[in-house]
This record gives structure tokens, sequence and C-alpha cells, in this order.
């Protein structure tokens, strides 16, 4: 006799392994006790369109951050050489001491996916490819998400097979030299389950001293009439009464015209669509206007304040070149505005009462060096990640220079600033830590070559000089590198931070947070498809992985189809 079952699993359940029957205690009735069984995998399913799962966290002190992490299932991969760019070659990637097929280096998105989704322990790969930055040398990195659960916990970091990267059973690397690759496992703890409040500046701009009144609106709620010289307190009041409780306002400096005025104002993220409004007719002043925009917040931190490293901002696939963990707001603005959907970016900078800080650094101070005919001091390591051209310089008592240009250079004790660091310092440490890290080159504006460091500036020849660079707001645990985007076409909410190979500290995180906020205990399904059902489940996740799924829900959305016209009014 024979009995067969047919099993379907109704909904992903991630690697199962091999299935297979226990008959040990099934007993025929009229034969010897001998039971044969198979199992075999008839069909095999595919995941719906948009079939995908968020990550909802609920530390309320975490929240909101990004961190590296040694497991993680989103996963950064990038590549680099010197010497030349990369026009050839291949190489494996490993999970679990497995091994992929060899990957091109300019490898596409679906030959990623492909390559990954090969491997045993790996179910649906999603593989984001973005251009890499040109000093990398190599043409593309990717951004790797696995979609499903690890059959033993937490996915765990991938690793490069260095017997077949570039090399052995792979294709040998066609250009460059010194050929590296960096797998970041990056801990995305972005989505609150208590929601995310909405932040927005209020700013007042003129070329001249502002002056008047402004209305200004909620949603589809009556105006108010606002004074330019309303204050954190008074603008709260006035916005508690539109928007409901729990609004918080700063207010802050602001001259990117002239003269003005910004308040920062944050409340709780809700469902609506409901906008500040603000209309400003009778406002005074040269050109003066005001206008509600969207905040970008970020900050670093970490509880020791110990942060160190770069990391990068992501904007609808654009992302800007490493930044330091203290980058000068002069930096952050650079940065932004090399992307092509940004138009329009100032710092929000500090609240009323607060002020700017700059970096101290140790420099070699000598006045007989110049760089392309420029007056020019040297810092020990690469700060091209931390300033910018036209950050503010403080050499002894000259305290009105500027950086008028800023490279790194490797070490070369035959010219430039190395021939200083050999000729004079040969046995300082400064010149010792030069010779490993290379040395950052500031050019100095006023570029006039009569400046003398030690007659304009008291300012004595040395390897080790204390000097100032740059402004920052300093927040005691990082620093705030929070900014109003005036114009874009970019989807600011599409925002992504993500930290480079050298991030370091205690605990380091990178607290971000798009402009528009989120409801509490909600979040958006986006991209679905025209279905008339969608499921939903829910599971709870810790260092083990994730627990049962819940019962599952079904979703009928509602019909976007204009229904029959209710009434009509002619004007």
């Amino acid at each position: 006799s024979e009995v067969e079952w047919v099993v379907t699993f109704l909904y992903d359940i991630g690697p199962i392994g091999t299935l297979s029957l226990d008959t040990e205690n099934i007993r025929c009735q009229s034969e010897d006790p001998v039971v044969e069984s198979t199992v075999t995998m008839t069909e095999t399913g595919s995941p719906p369109t948009d079939y995908g799962s968020k990550e909802i966290y609920t530390n309320e002190m975490l929240c909101g951050s990004v961190h590296l992490g040694e497991f993680s299932a989103v996963q950064y991969l990038s590549l680099v050489a010197s010497s030349g760019a990369v026009a050839g070659g291949s190489y494996q990637l490993m999970l679990d001491g497995e091994s992929s097929n060899c990957i091109p280096f300019d490898a596409s998105e679906s030959q990623m996916e492909d390559a990954l989704e090969g491997l045993a322990l790996v179910g649906a790969v999603e593989v984001a490819a973005s251009a890499a930055p040109s000093e990398s040398q190599f043409p593309t990195e990717y951004k790797i998400m696995f979609k499903d659960n690890y059959a033993y916990g937490d996915w765990p970091s991938l690793q490069i097979n260095p017997a077949n990267f570039g090399v052995g059973e792979c294709d040998q690397f066609n250009g460059g030299v010194g050929h590296k690759a960096t797998i970041l496992p990056i801990q995305d703890e972005s989505l609150c389950l208590d929601g995310a409040d909405t932040t927005v500046s209020i700013v007042a701009d003129s070329l001249t001293p502002i002056g008047g009144t402004f209305e200004i609106s909620y949603g589809h709620g009556s105006s108010m009439e606002v004074s330019t010289g309303t204050s954190a307190s008074e603008m709260k009041n006035i916005l508690s009464q539109m928007i409901g409780a729990n609004v918080d306002v700063t207010r802050h400096h602001h001259d990117d015209m002239g003269v003005g005025v910004a308040w920062a104002v944050t409340f709780p993220g809700t469902s609506k669509n409901d906008r500040l409004q603000v209309v400003d007719t009778f406002v005074t002043g040269r050109n003066a206007k005001v206008n509600a925009y969207p905040v970008l917040t970020i900050e670093t931190f970490s509880p020791e304040n110990d942060s160190s490293g770069d990391f990068r901002i992501f904007i609808d696939g654009e992302s800007t070149a490493p930044l330091s963990f203290r980058a000068s707001q002069k930096k952050i603005l650079q940065e932004m505005h090399r992307l092509d959907g940004i138009g329009k970016v100032n710092m929000l900078g500090p609240a009323d009462g607060d002020e700017l800080s700059l970096l101290d650094l140790s420099a070699l101070v000598d006045d007989s060096f110049m760089s392309e005919g420029l007056k020019a001091i040297a810092v020990v390591g690469d700060l091209t990640s931390t300033f910018a051209k036209g950050d503010q310089l403080i050499v002894g008592a000259c305290d009105d220079l500027e950086i008028h240009g800023i490279s790194h250079e490797n070490y070369d004790g035959t010219q430039s600033a190395g021939y200083l660091y050999e000729s004079l310092y040969s046995t300082s440490p400064e010149t010792a830590n030069a010779k490993k890290l290379g040395y950052t080159i500031m050019q100095i504006k006023p570029s006039d070559v009569t400046l003398s460091f030690a007659v304009d500036c008291t300012q004595g020849d040395g390897v080790g000089e204390s000097i100032q660079a740059g402004s920052v707001l300093d927040t005691d645990k990082g620093v705030d590198h929070s900014m109003i985007v005036k114009s874009y076409t970019a989807n600011l909410d599409a925002v992504q931070i993500v930290p480079e190979r050298n991030w370091r500290g205690t605990a380091p995180r990178i607290f971000f947070k798009p402009p528009s906020g989120s409801a509490s205990h909600a979040f958006e399904l986006s991209g679905i498809d025209d279905v008339g059902r969608i499921i939903v489940r829910a599971s709870a996740r810790n260092s083990q992985g994730f627990g049962p799924f819940s019962d599952p829900l079904a979703i009928d959305p509602a019909s976007t189809v204009p229904g029959s016209v209710r009434s009509l009014s002619l004007m």
C-alpha cells in the first residue's frame, strides 16, 4: 500500500534544509515491518512581488541611529586599489566557509544577487549597486540586503575568499595594485516603534534688518500672526495651539542672506500630510522673506565622546564623499551641494545662547613654508574629510585667516612639508607620525606672502604648535550636523547614513532623522502592486534570531478610484 501527503508552506519560512521522515515506529499489518519513505520537492515557490519586511526598534535611547555591527542583514561591500583603475578580474565572497562563484570586478546587481543566492544558506538577496568614489579605482560598490532569516540567528558578515581574490580560480585583476575589499555589516535602527518627530525650520531672511509680521498656519487650520522678533517660548505657545502638545521650538541666528532668524520646530509625526504654511506679506526688510523648510538631522554620538572615523550621506542613490565625525559645517555643506538632488542647504547652527566651537589642532608652522605660492601650514594625518575651503583658521594672534586650499600628501622628506619635518624635527614624535600618516597642507587666505607668523601673529616656528580651524556644534557627546534644506529635488526621506570602515569609538552611533516624521506604532508600505489583499505578520527578534510569527493579518486596501460626485459648487 502507499500513502502520499502533499505539504504546502503558505508563507516564507526561511532556509529549512532537507526534509525527511522518521518511519521507525510505523508497522505494516500484513507484512514484515519494512516501510520505505521518500520526500520529493515538487515545486519551489517564489516570493510575491514586493514581498519584504521592516524591522521596528523599541529602545527609546538608541532608536533612530545607525552603527557598525558584527552581525546584520544589511552589509556594504566596497573594493579599493591604488595606482590605476581596475579594468578586469573577479573574486569570491564567502559565508560560513562556503564560497560563491567568481564575481566580476564590475558585477551588476543581478550578477551579485545570483552569486550570493547560489550559497546554501542564502535565500533571497537584494543588491543595490552605486558608483564607487573615483579614488577607490573600482567602478562599483554594493549594498547587500538579505531578505530571509539566517538559519542560526543574525546574519554574519560576508568575507572575501583570499585564495580567489583576483587570483587562483578567479580571473586576475587587470589594473591597479594593492587590491582590497571591505565588508561592513550596518545595523540600521532608524525605524522606531514610537514613531519619529517631524522637524521643520521657519526661516526669516533679509539683506537688511528684518521686521514686521507674518502669518503661520498648520494644515487646514486658521492662521495666527507672528512677529519676526518672536522668542522660542512664544513661538512654542503659538504652535501648540495649532498642532497640539509636545511641540518643541528653538531659535537660531541665521545669516544666509545677511540678516535673519530661524525657528527649529519639532512635533510628533502623524499619518496625515498636514504642513506648516507661511504668508510673509507684511515682513519688512530688503528682499525679506519667510518660509518653512525641512530639517535633516544628523548627529554623531558616543557616551565617552571618543568617536572617530568617517561616514557618508546617501540621498536618493547619491553619496557624499567620506565626512569626518567632526567635519566642519563648511565641509558638510560642500559635500551636500555636490549632490545633484540638492540645491541649497544651510546649517541649522547653535540655538540662541549656544556657540560654535573651533577644532584644536597641532601643526607645523614655519614662516618659510609655501605651497603653490601661498603661505601654508601642515598638520599630521588626512584632514580632507574634516575641513573645506573657506573654513576659519586661527594661528597665534591672527584670527581672521581662512583655509584657501587643502590637500593630503604622503611623506616625502625631500620636498614640501616633509623637508621641514625631516631637516628640522627628525626626532620628533610628529615626524614619526607624519611618516606613517602623511600630512595635510592648508594654504592660507589672505595669501599675502608678506604675512609673518612671528611678526603679525606672534606665532613662532615649531612642529607641534597649537592652532584652531573650522567650526562645529559640539554636543559633549559628539557633533550636531543638522541642516536646513532650502531647495531640492531628491526625496529627503530616503536619506541613509553609512559609517566608513574606520568608524571607531565607545559604542559610537550616528543618529539621523529625515524631515518627515512618522506616527507611533505605524510604518509605511510603499511600492506595492495593485493587489486585492496584503498579508502582514509580526515577529520579535533577539540575538538568537526571529521568534515565531504571529497569525497573519489580511489588509484590503481601499480603492484609489474616485467615487461618484456627492456635491458640486459653482464659483
